[in-house]
């Protein structure tokens, strides 16, 4: 068979063998025949052989027409086939291997239809690589192709969504809900758009559209439970993203987060209202949720506030102890804990906290005082002194450090008065131990002298003159040490039966038993709130200015802060008990609002202070 008939038979490769032996057998082939071979060589796919055989035949007649429209379709053959080798590659994932041959593909002969396709899938792996600028290109080129296309024009409203041309991004996307109003991606990329404009109520108009064309999808929801945490209504937010979770197999991380702050703002709302147990376990859940290893230390302090109140005390404080690990300048958690040691008798460990918190804020006057008392408590007086000090230099009418420092300073010379007298005790027993060593010196000399005497005497007798003689200066000296013991003897018993020192007066009396009541062991009742609200102490009572007792509900830190900051609904002051805000009041304005000092206040019954705090816009 000829070459045509092989060809028109469609056996590509046996035409272009056939072809092969006779150029080996004339040496040369027509231009029909390469333009043949060619034309079975772009069939088989070997587009760039194909090409070199045109080329033959424009090179020996330019004008050849068969020829110049093979090597065009040539050209136009190898873009297409590129462009589906990246298609493939960008069907496997293999975008930046795509992106390479998609590059290669050459636009000057490529159909309109190729381009299109190129462009709008290389403007999809920029979005891939993060690229949005370049992305932004590629829409717009495969747009000129095709501009009515929806699924690219909605790649381009996500790509202006990402530089944040929010206005043109929404035009866009509603534009893809022109022409199809249930396409749930344009529908979310509008209500996402939407909460970036601030423009939240439509934003869940759009959301609820979207729930109800694809009630089984998270993304909706996620984004209206954003737009009405937007909008504090934080139960409608909560049940929104657990229905993302319901429904998302592949929750985002930055859906996490939102989540968790929706669970922190119920949670802190909770709290306000008392009701800690629900409290503590939204708190829980929402550090569920977030970075484990990185919480947000005010959420585990707050945490560890609701734990307080349900009545876990020991796993409150281990979410204290947790606080300062992540934060280490929380002053709140370092006094709430130094408090809770110092009314627990932990007296050391309430000393490592409180000196911590007054590191952190040295102008925390009711925090240095209570550091005072710790010192006080754990017998180190000297520091107690110092520490009461440097209260009264930040303020001199402070009270409670007043009387403490005089009560110390009059205790310290009382304790320096008992050394003076024990020292001068022991000098007394040193002196009787001397005089009975004297005394038994005089004695021995007496014996001395005694036997010297008769010995002189019998010397006397026997006419031994040198005898008597050196017997006698014996005897001279033995009288003279006698005489000697007996004078330091005296003078011993002297200083022994000396007026011993007095008894302490009764003002020393008072002081040392006032003393005692200050220092005594763990059995006293701490004080650490009482003092906060400026209470008075009778004078009669010294000990109670330090150890007063402590209002279980009190607040544990007290600081001032303007009604504006404690006002209903928030946000309040960083360290506060949310649910007794009034008690952060100054005491003049505390009692130009309520009629009542704050003592007074916390003397009323629960319901008579929350019926108050509303009337002053305080609940």
């Amino acid at each position: 068979m000829n070459p045509a008939e092989l060809y028109n038979d469609g056996k590509y490769d046996e035409c272009i063998k056939r072809i092969e032996e006779m150029e080996v057998t004339d040496h040369d082939l027509t231009p029909q025949l390469l333009n043949l071979k060619g034309v079975c060589k772009m069939r088989t796919s070997k587009v760039d052989e194909a090409m070199e055989l045109f080329d033959r035949v424009l090179k020996v007649d330019p004008d050849n027409g068969e020829a110049v429209a093979n090597k065009k379709g040539s050209v136009m053959l190898k873009a297409n086939l590129m462009a589906d080798a990246a298609n493939k590659q960008f069907r496997a994932g293999d975008f930046s291997g795509a992106l390479k041959s998609y590059e290669a593909v050459d636009f000057s002969v490529a159909s309109p239809e190729l381009k299109f396709q190129v462009c709008n899938n290389m403007g999809a792996i920029y979005m891939q690589q993060r690229k949005v600028p370049d992305a932004l290109k590629q829409f717009d080129a495969a747009l000129e192709v095709q501009p009515l296309n929806v699924d690219t024009i909605h790649n381009k409203a996500t790509a202006l969504k990402g530089v944040g041309r929010m206005e043109e991004a929404l035009a866009a996307f509603d534009q893809c809900l022109a022409a199809q109003p249930e396409f749930y991606s344009a529908m979310c990329g509008k209500i996402e758009t939407l909460n970036a404009l601030s423009r939240f109520s439509e934003a869940v108009v759009v959301a609820d559209s979207a729930i109800k064309a694809k009630p089984d999808e998270y993304r909706a929801y996620a984004d209206r439970g954003f737009a009405n945490l937007k909008q504090h209504k934080i139960d409608d937010a909560l049940s929104d993203f657990d229905g993302a979770m319901k429904h998302g197999s592949k929750q985002s991380s930055e859906l996490m987060k939102v989540y968790a702050l929706a669970l922190i703002l119920k949670a802190d709302s909770l709290l306000n209202t008392g009701r800690y147990h629900e409290a503590s376990e939204m708190y829980e859940k929402a550090l569920s949720l977030g970075d484990a290893d990185k919480p947000a230390a005010g959420v585990l302090f707050n945490h560890s506030l609701a734990l307080l109140h349900s009545g876990k005390k020991a796993e409150s404080m281990l979410e204290m102890e947790h606080c300062v690990e992540v934060d280490p300048e929380f002053f709140s958690a370092w006094a709430a804990m130094g408090l809770t040691h110092l009314q627990n008798g932990r007296f050391a460990k309430a000393i490592t906290c409180l000196e911590n918190a007054t590191r952190i804020k040295p102008q925390e006057i009711e925090v240095g005082y209570h550091l005072g008392v710790a010192f006080l408590k754990n017998n180190d007086l000297e520091a107690a002194v110092e520490q009461f000090k440097k209260v009264l230099q930040l303020d001199p009418n402070h009270v409670a450090s007043q009387k403490a420092l005089a009560l110390l300073e009059s205790s310290l010379a009382y304790k320096n008065k008992e050394k003076a007298q024990a020292q001068e005790a022991e000098r007394a027993r040193v002196a009787e131990v001397e005089a009975r060593a004297a005394a038994e010196e005089e004695a021995k000399a007496k014996k001395v002298a005694a036997e010297a005497k008769i010995a002189a005497e019998i010397a006397a007798k026997e006419a031994d003159e040198a005898a008597a003689a050196e017997a006698a200066k014996v005897a001279e000296e033995a009288e003279t040490a006698r005489v000697e013991a007996a004078r330091v003897a005296a003078e011993k018993k002297a200083l022994e039966e000396a007026t011993p020192p007095p008894p302490p007066t009764e003002e020393e009396s008072k002081l040392q038993g006032a003393f005692e009541d200050l220092t005594v062991g763990e059995d006293q009742p701490v004080a650490t709130t009482k003092a906060y609200r400026g209470k008075t102490v009778d004078e009669e009572d010294i000990g109670a200015a330090l150890m007063d007792e402590v209002d279980g509900d009190a607040c544990l830190i007290q600081m001032d802060f303007s009604l504006e900051e404690l006002k209903y609904p928030g946000p309040y002051p960083k360290g506060i008990r949310v649910d007794r805000r009034e008690q952060y009041l100054p005491d003049d304005l505390f009692r130009e609002m309520f009629k009542m000092s704050k003592d007074d206040f916390y003397e009323l019954r629960k319901w008579r202070q929350v019926a108050k705090k509303k009337e002053v816009g305080m609940w």
